[in-house]
C-alpha cells in the first residue's frame, strides 16, 4: 500500500485503481502486438531478403491509419469507444488465430503475410483512438490527465522494448506460430479488460460543425494555437525520419551485424528503452516546466543518432543511436500530445486524437516505403544518412527565423 501512495504522488494517473488495471491489461496487448508485427518483418525477409519488400509490410500495416483514424476519431464517444475496442479485439483475436493455424498448415505464403498486415492495419486504425478515447474517461481529474497519457505511453514503450526481443529470441527455437499465439493471449487480456470496464451512461450527441466540435474543431484550435501551430508538424517530421527505423532494423541486422533473428530484437530494444527513459521522464512532474524548451533541443539529437546509425559498424554504437532515436522520438511524440491535450477545448478532442495520430502515425507508410526504396538503391547506412540530412533541413527552416527573430 505504501508503495502504491508513493507511486501515486510521483505519477498522478496510479492513484487511481481503475486506471492501474486498464495499463496492466493494456502492457499484455501491445506486447503481443509487437511480438507479432516483429515476426511478421522476420518471416517476409526470410522469404525475400529484400527490403523493398519489408517496406511494403509496414506500408500496409500503418497505411489504414491515413484513412481509418481521421474518420472515426470525431465520432468517438465514450460510450460508443467501449464498443468498438470490444469488436476490433474480437476481430485482432481471430487474425492471430488465424496466422497461427496458417503457420501449422503451411500457408503464410507473401501474398498472405501481406494480406494479414493490410488487416492489422485496419483495425490498428480503429483500436488506437478508441482506446485512446477509453483511456481519457478513466480519470476524471483533468490534473491527472497529463500523467495518464505519459504513463499510457510507458507501457506503449515497454511493450516496444520487450516485444521485439520476445519475437526475435522465439523465432528461430520455437517458429512463428510461438509469436502468433503470444499475441492472442495478449488480445484476449485486453477484451476481458475493457469488458469489465463499467458502461457509461449514454453521451450526448456529437456537436454539430457549426457547434465547434470534431477534425474542424481540432484543426482550427491547432493552427490559433502558437504550440500547436509548431509542433503537430514537428511532430510529424521526426515521426517521419525516426520512424523510418522500423524498416531498416532487420536489414542492418542482416547485413551490417549478420544475423537478422539475433539483432532485431535487440535493436527495437534499446530504441524501446531510450524511448521509455523519455516516456518516464514526462509522466513525472518534474519536467513540465522545461517541455517547450526540451521540445526545440531533442529533435536535433533524433538528427545525431540517424547520423550515428549511418557511419557505425559496431554493435555497441549502433545500439547507441537506436536508444537516442527512440529516446528524442517518444520526446517529441508524448510531450507535444500531452501539452495539447491540455489546451485543447473538450469539443474538440476527438478531433485532436484524429490530428495527433495522423501527425505520428500517418506518415508511418510513406516513411516505410521510402526507406525501404532507399535501403534496396543504395546501402542501409546510406538511407540512415539521407533520413539524417532530410530532418536537418527540415528542423533549419523551421526553427532558423524564430531564432533569428529572437536574437
Amino acid at each position: 500500500m505504501a508503495m502504491l501512495l508513493s507511486l501515486g504522488r510521483a505519477f498522478p494517473a496510479l492513484a487511481e485503481p481503475r486506471m492501474r488495471r486498464y495499463l496492466s491489461a493494456q502492457a499484455a496487448s501491445l506486447l503481443g502486438s509487437w511480438v507479432l508485427d516483429i515476426t511478421l518483418n522476420l518471416l517476409v525477409w526470410r522469404l525475400t531478403q529484400s527490403p523493398a519488400m519489408l517496406g511494403a509490410l509496414n506500408f500496409l500495416i500503418y497505411l489504414p491509419s491515413l484513412v481509418v483514424t481521421p474518420l472515426l476519431s470525431g465520432r468517438l464517444r465514450v460510450d460508443n469507444a467501449r464498443r468498438l475496442s470490444l469488436a476490433v479485439l474480437a476481430a485482432a483475436m481471430a487474425v492471430a488465430v488465424g496466422l497461427t493455424l496458417g503457420h501449422a498448415l503451411g500457408l503464410l505464403t507473401l501474398p498472405v503475410l501481406l494480406g494479414a498486415a493490410l488487416v492489422r492495419g485496419v483495425l490498428g486504425g480503429m483500436e488506437v483512438p478508441s482506446r485512446q478515447m477509453l483511456l481519457m474517461s478513466l480519470t476524471h481529474d483533468s490534473a491527472r490527465l497529463a500523467s495518464a497519457i505519459a504513463l499510457n505511453t510507458v507501457v506503449f514503450l515497454l511493450a516496444r522494448t520487450l516485444g521485439p526481443a520476445l519475437a526475435g529470441l522465439m523465432f528461430e527455437p520455437l517458429g512463428p506460430g510461438a509469436g502468433f499465439v503470444l499475441a492472442a493471449l495478449g488480445t484476449a487480456v485486453m477484451w476481458r479488460n475493457v469488458w469489465r470496464l463499467p458502461r457509461p451512461s449514454p453521451a450526448p450527441p456529437a456537436p454539430t460543425p457549426a457547434q465547434g466540435g470534431g477534425l474542424g474543431a481540432a484543426l482550427r484550435f491547432v493552427w490559433q494555437d502558437g504550440f500547436g501551430r509548431l509542433f503537430l508538424p514537428m511532430t510529424a517530421c521526426v515521426a517521419f525520419c525516426a520512424g523510418a527505423y522500423q524498416t531498416l532494423v532487420p536489414v542492418l541486422a542482416d547485413r551490417v551485424h549478420g544475423s537478422a533473428s539475433t539483432w532485431t530484437g535487440w535493436f527495437f530494444g534499446a530504441s524501446g528503452v531510450g524511448a521509455l527513459v523519455a516516456a518516464v521522464l514526462l509522466s513525472s512532474r518534474h519536467v513540465e516546466a522545461s517541455l517547450r524548451r526540451g521540445l526545440m533541443a531533442v529533435p536535433w539529437l533524433a538528427v545525431l543518432a540517424l547520423a550515428l546509425l549511418a557511419v557505425s559498424a559496431h554493435v555497441a554504437t549502433t545500439l547507441a543511436g537506436f536508444a537516442l532515436l527512440g529516446f528524442c522520438t517518444s520526446f517529441v511524440g508524448t510531450g507535444t500530445n500531452a501539452t495539447l491535450h491540455r489546451r485543447v477545448p473538450p469539443a474538440a478532442r476527438g478531433g485532436l486524437i484524429a490530428l495527433l495520430l495522423l501527425a505520428f502515425n500517418g506518415v508511418m507508410p510513406l516513411a516505410q516505403l521510402v526507406a525501404g526504396a532507399l535501403a534496396q538503391w543504395g546501402s542501409v547506412n546510406a538511407a540512415f544518412g539521407w533520413l539524417a540530412a532530410g530532418l536537418a533541413v527540415v528542423l533549419a527552416a523551421a526553427y532558423g527565423w524564430r531564432w533569428r527573430r529572437l536574437g
